[in-house]
């Protein structure tokens, strides 16, 4: 019988470089305590690249908002890591122009080394998350999967924020919580959990 990880972690720090390593490192103990260490470079390399893009985002934008990381197993043995920062903005993936640059990396990385991945600017403040998931293609047995769409340019994600902006604009409580709930719906339906075929 085989044993599936159950334990996650989530950490809060302020947006300071030296907060990098720690995240790496609760990133790696987690996946030792759930044995996937098949996922390990690529889960801290990726933990890396995105607790580092929300901590230059913070200090660029003046932004004093602690980072919170979280990672935790979904579907038994896939990871999923979230960074948040509180800086105004989304990312934006930029060309590398020269292999001597050393920035400008982070989200290609993301994109290319995880089965899933995107930018959440959905919820309460200017923030926003970035998050990635891992482990899909090393267990077929799970079954097929699909990786979740981006957000970004996402037409139902437009809508379902329209309406709600509409309803707080409105304030008819009621409507506020209806389209809050509707947009977070669809969006953990449509961007964060991997679609299994059945």
């Amino acid at each position: 019988m085989e044993t599936r990880p159950t334990l996650d972690c989530s950490l809060t720090f302020p947006p300071h470089p030296a907060w990098v390593r720690t995240a790496r490192d609760a990133v790696r103990t987690l996946l030792t305590a759930g044995s996937r260490p098949d996922l390990t470079d690529a889960a801290v390399t990726l933990t890396s690249e995105t607790v580092t893009n929300a901590i230059n985002a913070c200090q660029a934008k003046g932004c004093g908002t602690p980072v919170t990381l979280v990672a935790e197993w979904i579907g038994g043995d896939r990871l999923r890591v979230l960074v948040h920062d509180g800086a105004i903005g989304l990312p934006v993936r930029r060309p590398v122009r020269s292999v001597e640059e050393e920035s400008g990396r982070g989200l290609m990385l993301v994109e290319h080394a995880s089965d899933a991945w995107g930018v959440c600017a959905h919820g309460p403040g200017p923030g926003k998350a970035i998050w990635f998931v891992l482990g899909g293609r090393d267990r077929p047995e799970a079954g097929p999967a699909r990786s979740a769409k981006s957000p970004i340019g996402c037409t139902d994600c437009a809508e379902l924020e329209a309406a709600r902006r509409a309803a707080v604009a409105g304030s008819d409580r009621e409507k506020v919580v209806d389209a809050t709930v509707a947009v977070r719906s669809h969006f953990r339906d449509a961007h964060i959990l991997p679609v299994r075929s059945r």
